[in-house]
């Protein structure tokens, strides 16, 4: 995944005042299509306008890297358990009532392993 958005910081000519965006509303959208707009307010960072597929972008990219977080973290528990061995724990040790009756409920289905994991 490569994109415009993370391979540069913000040029002079991509700085506009609050009041600016506030004036030119539609012009800022139109450039914003080019590259990003960081909206000042006091001279100060306060928003980023861009454009909608630079978005779709980043909100992807947040969903790669959860996705690859949660399986490196997966893969250290692994590791982890295999190093400092596994230690098992009785279900009726930790679970509460309601997860007993859960359980419970679902030791009463009859359901086939092969029909499980059909």
């Amino acid at each position: 995944m490569e994109n415009q958005i993370f391979n540069q910081k913000f040029g002079i000519e991509q700085l506009v005042a609050a009041s600016e965006a506030a004036r030119n509303f539609s012009g800022l959208r139109k450039s914003a299509k080019l590259a990003p707009r960081l909206i000042l307010e006091n001279n100060k960072p306060d928003s980023v306008i861009l454009s909608i597929v630079d978005y779709q972008f980043m909100q992807e990219l947040i969903s790669t890297l959860q996705d690859e977080i949660l399986e490196l973290k997966t893969i250290a528990r692994i590791e982890n358990a295999k190093v400092n061995g596994i230690k098992k724990q009785k279900f009726d040790d930790f679970a509460t009532e309601e997860d007993k009756e859960i359980a419970k409920a679902v030791t009463n289905w009859d359901i086939s392993d092969d029909e499980l994991f059909d």
